[in-house]
């Protein structure tokens, strides 16, 4: 395959699946997050996008420690209204977020009209304050663009601004797949979410039926930073009645 025929699988890849059940887990090193973060924010790129720093860089507080960090969690999805997040909490139990795919009306305190009614709780001894990484875990744009990357696989997005090669096909979480490389043409103008700015390599594994992403990673000098990889993932399932409504853990079969 061609980088542009992938590029188009990823883009359909909605259209590709009723449902998608995936376990996912994130790895990141801390002490290379937080100096590509500040190398950004003193670029040019950084100034464009946040305007000058109010406060000395050194006295910016982020989450990350100075070392590995990362979390797990599982995924039940229809589509962007439908769909179940249980993210391990540090020191045990979970969080459990779901978007049941009813529709708000007007009149209601809980959200805009036309958006999905959603609910959250946490089961379990563990509380995620201070735990590094912990808010990307909760944002469900860092966990659910796997399954529709057709944002930055665009047009005018990320993917296309690389320069990409296609290499050996790969077995990942038993489903084949196509492995993408990408460098690099020129810096980005802003942040390039989910990507890291300052990589000087990307990979991108993209499953070849259904144009999901299996694994996507930032790197530099051949090692990763930032890394998002599917685990274990299932399709086209018929979900139980209860899957958007149970506020305990769900079997994971």
């Amino acid at each position: 395959m061609e980088p542009e025929q992938v590029l188009e699988l990823m883009h359909s890849a909605p259209e590709r699946y009723e449902s998608v059940r995936a376990a996912l887990r994130y790895r990141g090193d801390g002490s290379t997050i937080k100096a590509v973060r500040e190398r950004f924010l003193r670029s040019e790129a950084g100034r464009r996008t946040f305007g000058e720093p109010t406060e000395p860089l050194k006295d910016i507080s982020h989450s990350e420690p100075d070392g590995p960090f990362g979390w797990r969690c599982r995924i039940w999805r229809v589509d962007d209204h439908r769909w179940r997040q249980e993210t391990e909490l540090p020191g045990g139990g979970v969080d459990i977020t779901v978007s049941t795919g009813r529709m708000r009306t007007v009149g209601t305190t809980e959200g805009p009209p036309g958006t999905s009614e959603m609910w959250e709780c946490r089961i379990g001894r563990g509380h995620p304050s201070g735990d590094p990484g912990w808010l990307m875990a909760t944002d469900t744009f860092w966990t659910m663009y796997p399954f529709d990357p057709a944002g930055f696989a665009s047009i005018d997005g990320e993917l296309e601004q690389l320069d990409l090669e296609v290499e050996a096909p790969v077995l990942w979480a038993g489903r084949e797949a196509v492995r993408l490389r990408g460098v690099p043409v020129e810096e980005w103008e802003g942040p390039p979410e989910p990507l890291w700015w300052g990589a000087d390599e990307y990979e991108a594994v993209v499953d070849a039926e259904r144009g999901v992403l299996l694994r996507l990673a930032s790197r530099l000098k051949g090692k990763d930073f930032d890394a998002l990889e599917v685990e274990e993932i299932h399709f086209d399932e018929r979900f139980p009645e209860d899957t958007f409504a149970s506020r305990e853990p769900l079997p994971w079969r």
